[in-house]
């Protein structure tokens, strides 16, 4: 996860977006079209297997198809990474943040 936050920060998230993610993502800090995002993504990374035509369907008032592939092609690797470095028990290269 360090390695994404300390990324994140390049396209403008701030400490106060991952506070909110990670208390309560739901608190108004967040559009509409973040929120079906980030259930998307949740679903995806901890029940891959359960995505179905409805989880879809909840993105499409917000994204073309095309967004919805790339959206799913990147959580998916976001959980490539995290799931091959975590693992692995790499050393940060930076200090680590507290989130």
């Amino acid at each position: 996860m360090q390695h994404h936050l300390a990324s994140s920060k390049q396209v403008g998230v701030t400490p106060e977006d991952w506070k909110a993610l990670k208390n309560d993502p739901s608190s108004g800090k967040f559009t509409d079209k973040e929120l079906a995002a980030l259930a998307f993504a949740e679903k995806l990374t901890l029940t891959p297997a359960k995505i179905n035509d409805a989880d879809v369907a909840a993105l499409k008032p917000h994204f073309t198809d095309a967004q919805i592939v790339d959206l799913d092609l990147l959580i998916g690797l976001i959980n490539l990474t995290n799931r091959f470095t975590d693992p692995m028990g790499l050393e940060l290269e930076f200090p680590a943040e507290k989130v």
